[in-house]
This record gives C-alpha cells, sequence and structure tokens, in this order.
C-alpha cells in the first residue's frame, strides 16, 4: 500500500512539473507576442529639411549697398520642430512624428538669405557677420506657417527695412497668402510652405 502511495504522488509531482512548464512557455509566447506587436506600431520620425532650391553665386567684394537679415522671429506655435496642421475645429497641433530637421528660427535664415540673394543679384548678409558696413537691415517675424483644415498651406509675415546710415525705418511691409497642398502627406504640406517662402522672398526683394 505505501508503494502505491509513493507511486500516485510521483505521478502527480510530474503532472504539476509539466503543467509549470507548458503555463511557463504559454506566458513567454504571449510575452513576445505584445513585444512584437508593440515595436511593429511604433511609427518612424520622418524629417524634413528646410533648403532654398535656387543656384546662386555672389562675391562679397563687389556689393555696394550691402542688406542684410537682422532679426528673425518665429511664433512660438510653429517654434518647435513638429510640423503644424489646423483642425477643423480651429485647433493647430504638432505632429511627432513629421517634423523640421531643424529649428525653424535657423533654416529659416539660411532659406532667405540664398533665396532674397537671387532676387536682387547680390549676397545678403547675416547678421553674424557684422553690420558695420550695411545699408539696409531686413527684420522679418513669421506669424502663420500651417496645413489649414482646408488642404492649404498658409503663411503670413511682416518685416521692415531699416536704413542704417539714417538710423530710421523706410518701410513696413507684410505678406499673407495660401498655397494649394497638391498631395497627401506631410511632404506636399513642406512643398507647399517652401513655395509660399519663396513668393515672401520675392515680396521681401521688391521692397528693398
Amino acid at each position: 500500500m505505501k508503494y502505491l502511495e509513493t507511486f500516485v504522488r510521483g505521478v502527480a509531482v510530474l503532472l504539476d512539473t509539466k503543467i509549470v512548464r507548458v503555463q511557463g512557455r504559454f506566458f513567454m509566447l504571449c510575452t513576445l507576442v505584445l513585444v512584437a506587436g508593440c515595436s511593429s506600431s511604433v511609427p518612424s520620425l520622418n524629417q524634413y529639411l528646410l533648403r532654398s532650391d535656387v543656384a546662386g553665386q555672389f562675391a562679397v567684394t563687389q556689393q555696394k549697398a550691402v542688406t542684410g537679415f537682422g532679426v528673425i522671429i518665429v511664433a512660438p506655435y510653429i517654434d518647435g520642430l513638429g510640423l503644424v496642421l489646423e483642425t477643423p475645429d480651429g485647433e493647430v497641433r504638432a505632429a511627432r512624428d513629421h517634423q523640421w530637421a531643424e529649428p525653424l528660427r535657423d533654416s529659416l535664415r539660411m532659406f532667405m538669405v540664398q533665396e532674397v540673394s537671387v532676387q536682387i543679384g547680390q549676397r545678403v548678409r547675416l547678421q553674424n557677420s557684422g553690420e558695420s558696413d550695411w545699408r539696409w537691415r531686413i527684420d522679418l517675424r513669421i506669424d502663420e506657417l500651417h496645413g489649414t483644415a482646408e488642404g492649404e498651406a498658409r503663411l503670413a509675415a511682416y518685416w521692415h527695412i531699416f536704413d542704417t546710415q539714417e538710423r530710421r525705418v523706410i518701410s513696413e511691409n507684410g505678406f499673407v497668402e495660401t498655397q494649394a497642398i497638391k498631395a497627401d502627406g506631410y511632404g506636399a504640406l513642406v512643398a507647399a510652405e517652401k513655395q509660399l517662402l519663396g513668393q515672401l522672398a520675392r515680396a521681401i526683394a521688391a521692397s528693398l
């Protein structure tokens, strides 16, 4: 009788061990499935570099009346990296997975310098090069730059031209325009915003 009880206990222990192993394997499988699902659902980060597409060569030594960009201010709601869209409810939201490669306050400066330089036929300077030999300084504020709920890109900007010799503002200007977004996706939004910024550069050049 003792032998039978010992045998039964041994079988029970063996069964419990197999059950624990099966449960352990099932738990590991569930964990792997969850990890795989989470990793596959993580969106990729897309970054867009704002640079001018126009080409031009300029010699600073040939300039007579030097023009330069001074202060460039970007509205706080677009001063981050995320591209901004307006919702049908009138809210504006910055994308987490579609971003500018650089802060707009930096990339806009390089973009506008190149675009305006081509328009006026001479190299426009940056403020960090010094203003001692400047004749005109352009101070610019970008007040709006985003995609609208109507499928357009919108740009609102204001600038003034400052005469560094007479020490006075000689003109104040504004620019508010929209551009249709021609395709789906943030890449098309970037393309439309670049078109608007090119139009702004031409307007600035015309005001000099």
